[in-house]
């Protein structure tokens, strides 16, 4: 009896276990366990103002100190040929956040437009915090208050911000880089541990200080203060004054040259000196705080699955063509660098460059696809993850449209295409007439207007079709 009874017990123990192995009985276990983790890969983008696209080591500046940035492309994806579709700030973080042209949706400078709560809803930020991701901001923002859903942590600012407080006198307290790089570390500690994360850190370096400090643009931290002191800044392409003084007066009367005026001066002036060397300096500034996020990701056991990227919204003349700012479609104005460092992929896809023409608009479409979503159809950026993974489409992009339409009593209007090999400008306003044409391949600085050129009136014609056509596509 004893023995069937202890037969029967067993059998009893092994039905229970069944039971529990097949999940029929609920068993106490911890929330932590319990949970799935979820696999998709946090995203750090660090958006840079009025950028150059040249201003690295790795790009052969002599000069220049950026460690980190090196580092970060020579381990990471660098794309060549990158472009804003608007070289404005706020234009430009409209196209980044809803992947379309401004000419879509409607966010110039004229008006200090805003992003509105319905843009909003279809942003990387929105629809991200929607799928389950922790959604971040720090820094410069330039697009009105923060509507509602975008981010469960808003560390922004409105406006161009100031490098030093009104409180601060200049060199004392903390740089408006160093709080920003300071912000971002504490955010990337805080995310939950248990849910993927977005964070966007903008920098407003290397914007210049408007306002508060006009006589010092560039006022840099005091970590990077004395850095170049004694390095001799090379003058920029087309900085001659008899170049300029062949351009037209809408050009030679803009608000670019009466900046270049109190901003920089001639290569060999005091002024222009200090100002770039001070440029350099938060440049400099910047790489500082790269190499403190990426450190906070590796102590946070984050960093092999975090993807980062590393852009601005625009580029800067600095000097070239006798200018200061940005705005009209010149190559050193509208070439934004991009570096995007994916953990995830092979060894052998790392640290290579990128040939295909990438924009301002693909950011949005490519951070979803990251997430696990499909950008809409009202999108119209295209995701960068296939050459990221070394395969470009054989439909991709070969050509974009470029627009400007802000502050036209002092910055022209101006439109355009740039194709592999050519690019074509034009003034919408000008009367007569003003359009540039340049053969991209023979001429890179864009040093020689080809527009009046018999020999390139018929490309000039083709030129000007993709131009109607384009403007009605980007609509």
């Amino acid at each position: 009896m004893r023995l069937i009874n202890l037969t029967f017990k067993i059998y009893i123990f092994f039905c229970f276990l069944t039971l529990i192995v097949l999940g029929l009985v609920n068993t106490p276990v911890s929330a932590q366990s319990a949970k799935k983790q979820d696999a998709r890969p946090n995203i750090l983008v660090i958006y840079i103002d009025d950028l150059h696209h040249e201003k690295f080591g790795f790009k052969g500046d002599p000069i220049i100190q950026t460690p980190n940035i090196d580092a970060l492309a020579e381990e990471g994806i660098t794309f060549q040929n990158a472009f804003a579709v608007t070289a404005i700030c706020i234009t430009s973080r409209g196209n980044f956040m809803t992947g379309q042209y401004a000419a879509r949706t409607g966010i110039y400078f004229d008006g200090f437009e805003k992003l509105t709560q319905k843009q909003a809803e279809t942003s990387f930020p929105y629809l991200l915090n929607e799928a389950g991701y922790y959604t971040g901001y720090v820094g410069k923002w330039h697009l009105g208050p923060v509507p509602e859903g975008m981010f469960d942590n808003d560390q922004s600012f409105e406006g161009q911000g100031q490098f030093w407080s009104e409180e601060e006198k200049p060199g004392v307290g903390t740089h408006l880089t160093d709080r920003l790089g300071d912000q971002a570390v504490q955010m990337i500690n805080e995310a939950p541990k248990d849910q993927p994360f977005v964070i966007t850190v903008g920098f407003k370096a290397t914007h210049v200080q408007d306002g508060f400090h006009p006589i010092e643009p560039y006022p840099a931290s005091p970590s990077t203060a004395v850095l170049y002191d004694t390095d001799e800044m090379p003058a920029p392409p087309h900085s001659d004054p008899e170049f300029f003084r062949n351009q037209p007066e809408l050009i030679r009367n803009s608000l670019g040259r009466k900046r270049w005026e109190y901003r920089l001066g001639p290569p060999e002036s005091l002024n222009f000196q200090r100002s770039i060397r001070r440029y350099y300096r938060l440049v400099t500034g910047i790489d500082n705080q790269l190499g403190k996020m990426m450190k906070a990701l590796q102590q946070s056991g984050r960093l092999e699955n975090t993807i980062v990227v590393f852009t601005a919204d625009q580029g800067m003349y600095l000097g070239a063509r006798g200018l200061a700012g940005k705005w009209f479609g010149h190559e050193t104005s509208i070439r934004i660098p991009l570096i995007i460092h994916d953990p995830r992929l092979p060894i052998s896809k790392q640290g290579a460059p990128r040939d295909a023409m990438v924009l301002m608009t693909d950011f949005h479409p490519t951070i979803l696809d990251w997430g696990g979503l499909h950008a809409s159809e009202e999108v119209q950026g295209r995701s960068l993850v296939p050459i990221l993974e070394g395969d470009t489409p054989e439909n991709w992009r070969t050509e974009f449209f470029y627009e400007h339409h802000s502050f036209p009593d002092q910055i022209p209007r101006s439109e355009g295409v740039r194709t592999e090999n050519f690019k074509y400008l034009r003034y919408i306003d000008s009367q007569p007439l003003f359009e540039e044409l340049y053969d991209l391949n023979a001429d890179p600085t864009e040093g020689v207007n080809l527009a009046e050129n018999p020999a390139y009136s018929e490309l000039l014609d083709e030129m000007r079709l993709k131009w109607q056509q384009w403007k009605e596509k980007v609509r």
